[in-house]
């Protein structure tokens, strides 16, 4: 599969998107941090803001269900980032350090800190925060190889002391979850397949319609330009993805042979010499001609 990295932003964007849709949202939650159970309700999440202080977040969403108050977070890696559980860390303080600093704003305003404890601290002791989790979605061919959390970014030999950040990380090329969201769960195994290379898998398996947006964020999971703008080309709002991967195929194919031809004629080969030795049609060599003008 073809990748190219100035497509990066346009799958982001698309993947964003998918999971802005608080039943995709939730069913990854419960899926992956919740062993399959509903805790997490779609009309129990809002979508925020998902800049925190100079940096934007892929996905942040407040939760208020069952336990509490919480920020869920989701970041997406198309391929794999060194020091991503430091910058997870980072991230989830940033969104502390927001609170924070309304909290302080909040007292200054009201100027109701007493004692010299909570004008040390800018806070009563009372105070709370909204706790931060995020998920690491890793679309990559390959196995996450390095780096799952703060300690593995250290080089020294006595760790006991030190408190760890491990980062909450699905590899989709692995994923074997079941996932209750039905389009969640069409997204995930097919870029799962795609990735691995099991497309007579996909012939066999996934001959239903999809909708369309849903072929484009699967074709953004796996990073496939081709495929992409084969979806894209589209008339039809539902996709059968076989039928659009074998069509993005037989485009690729004669792509290359269009290639081959232009070669040919660029040398001054005759038309008749050419197609006895390729065996094309004339209607495809009349195609590579016009393509030199």
């Amino acid at each position: 599969m073809i990748q190219k990295e100035n497509s990066f932003g346009t799958f982001d964007q698309e993947i964003n998107a998918f999971f802005k849709d608080a039943h995709h949202f939730a069913s990854l939650i419960n899926t992956c941090l919740y062993q399959g159970q509903e805790i997490v309700k779609p009309q129990d999440l809002m979508l925020v803001d998902p800049k925190i202080q100079a940096y934007t977040r892929d996905v942040l969403m407040l939760w208020n269900g069952r336990y509490g108050s919480y920020y869920l977070g989701i970041e997406n890696q198309l391929i794999e980032n060194y020091p991503m559980p430091y910058r997870i860390l980072h991230y989830d303080c940033l969104v502390y350090k927001d609170q924070m600093d309304v909290l302080e704003k909040e007292h200054r305003k009201k100027k109701d800190l007493r004692s010299s404890e909570e004008f040390l601290s800018g806070i009563k002791a009372s105070d709370r925060l909204i706790p931060c989790i995020t998920i690491v979605i890793y679309y990559g061919t390959k196995p996450w190889q390095a780096n799952f959390n703060m300690k593995d970014l250290f080089d020294v030999k006595d760790m006991s002391s030190l408190i760890d950040f491990k980062m909450n990380l699905v590899e989709v090329h692995s994923d074997t979850h079941q996932y209750k969201d039905n389009e969640l769960d069409l997204v995930f195994s097919i870029t799962r397949e795609i990735l691995n290379g099991n497309f007579t898998t996909i012939k066999e398996k996934y001959k239903q319609s999809i909708p369309k947006q849903v072929a484009l964020v699967i074709a953004s999971m796996a990073k496939d330009e081709d495929l992409y703008q084969q979806i894209k080309k589209e008339e039809k709002e539902v996709i059968i993805m076989c039928e659009s991967l074998d069509r993005m195929r037989n485009h690729a194919k004669e792509e290359g042979i269009l290639a081959i031809l232009k070669n040919l004629l660029k040398k001054g080969i005759s038309d008749t010499y050419i197609l006895e030795i390729t065996g094309v049609s004339s209607e495809l060599l009349l195609k590579a001609k016009q393509s030199l003008n």
